[in-house]
């Protein structure tokens, strides 16, 4: 099936916008763009070739100087720069491509925030530092699965930026608690105290989007492990919106939880975890 193909099935099977509306008050979600649906046609079509691939990626100027900039980082680990985008494409391959557009046109699409327990920078921050988690952990343990892993670790909180937008008055002190307290589930608080989620958000967000079900469904579900779900995805989900990540739980809570789901090394899931610090911290400025 196509990708309009796709797009009219689950239109004529669900309204998420409708559903939106209902949780967040009539809160108006921004159409994605008609731009990054163009490249997502021709990224996601194997009949397209890569230089019309490219050729969509250029008609974006945003989108096609952070594919530039990000083949360029050092989290790319390329000897020599690249400056021409068919060139970046074509190192990439198609399903980076996709890992890396999603999240760009995400964050030119949700609303701008600020608030005294969570901005922009932080919030990226730890979507860079989850993204890189997720992605290390699975290249440990299901390695084919890598690349979607990192788009769902980076995309897991997309729904944080809407309802701190619209309630953050009501959310900071659960942020808050949670951001220190080793105990805490943030989806419990959340459905505690606003009725909602942000899991049901993000999958709704995502339905309305378009975004592939898979990525979807792994948004939907993130802080509870269940058979199937990618480990790094769900070892990615304790981290934390501290800008020194010592002054949360997170390390401990990552550790236990690798070994005695995953069989994991204390040692080795340590050290993954310092390197996607690192790597975090370059990814970061991309989205910022």
């Amino acid at each position: 099936m196509g990708f309009v193909g796709f797009i009219k099935k689950r239109l004529s099977s669900s309204d998420p916008r409708k559903k939106l509306r209902k949780i967040l008050k009539d809160f108006e979600l921004p159409h994605f763009p008609k731009s990054v649906l163009f490249i997502l046609d021709g990224v996601r079509d194997p009949n397209v070739p890569t230089f019309e691939v490219a050729r969509r990626v250029a008609t974006d100027p945003g989108i096609h100087l952070r594919v530039l900039k990000t083949v360029n980082s050092a989290a790319f680990g390329l000897s020599k720069k690249v400056t021409n985008i068919e060139h970046a494409v074509a190192l990439l391959g198609r399903a980076r491509l996709e890992a890396l557009i999603l999240p760009l046109a995400i964050q030119e699409t949700l609303p701008r925030f600020q608030a005294p327990c969570l901005d922009q920078k932080l919030f990226w921050l730890g979507a860079a530092r989850r993204g890189s988690l997720a992605r290390q952990i699975a290249q440990l343990l299901c390695p084919t699965t890598h690349v979607e892993a990192f788009s769902a670790g980076l995309l897991q909180d997309m729904a944080i930026p809407v309802i701190m937008h619209l309630k953050a008055s009501i959310y900071c002190p659960n942020l808050e608690s949670w951001n220190v307290e080793k105990d805490l589930h943030l989806d419990e608080l959340e459905k505690k105290e606003l009725g909602f989620d942000h899991q049901e958000v993000g999958k709704l967000m995502g339905e309305e989007w378009f975004l592939p079900e898979a990525l979807v469904e792994a948004i939907s579900s993130h802080h509870r492990y269940f058979e199937g779900q990618n480990p790094g995805v769900y070892l990615a989900s304790f981290i934390r919106y501290k800008k020194d990540p010592t002054e949360s739980p997170e390390e401990e809570l990552i550790l236990e939880e690798a070994y005695t789901k995953f069989n994991l090394a204390k040692d080795t899931t340590r050290n993954v975890l310092y390197r996607a610090y690192k790597e975090a911290e370059d990814l970061a400025k991309i989205f910022i």
